[in-house]
C-alpha cells in the first residue's frame, strides 16, 4: 500500500505536469517538438515530487527509482495511444 506521502508526492507530480501539457498545448510549435517536451517535462516534475519523501526518510531511494519508473512508464503509454489518432472502423 502506498502511503499518504507518496500518494501526495504522485499527486503533486500528475497535477504538474498536467499543467505543463496545458501550457505547452498553447505554444506555437510543431507536434513532434511539443511532445518531446512534454516527455522531457516529466523527469523534473517526478524528481521534485519524489524528491521530499526521498530526503524525508519516508521512501528509500530504490522503491523511488522503481515508482518513478512505473509512473514514467505509464506516461509514455498514456502519451503513445494518445497520439495513435481515430480508430477507423
Amino acid at each position: 500500500m502506498i502511503s499518504p506521502a507518496i500518494g501526495g508526492a504522485i499527486l503533486v507530480a500528475l497535477v504538474g505536469w498536467f499543467a505543463t501539457i496545458r501550457v505547452i498545448g498553447a505554444w506555437q510549435l510543431s507536434g513532434t517538438k511539443k511532445r518531446l517536451i512534454v516527455m522531457l517535462s516529466w523527469v523534473p516534475w517526478m524528481g521534485l515530487a519524489l524528491g521530499a519523501p526521498i530526503l524525508s526518510g519516508l521512501i528509500t531511494l530504490p522503491s523511488a527509482i522503481n515508482l518513478g519508473g512505473a509512473m514514467t512508464v505509464g506516461m509514455m503509454v498514456s502519451l503513445v495511444f494518445a497520439n495513435r489518432g481515430p480508430r477507423q472502423p
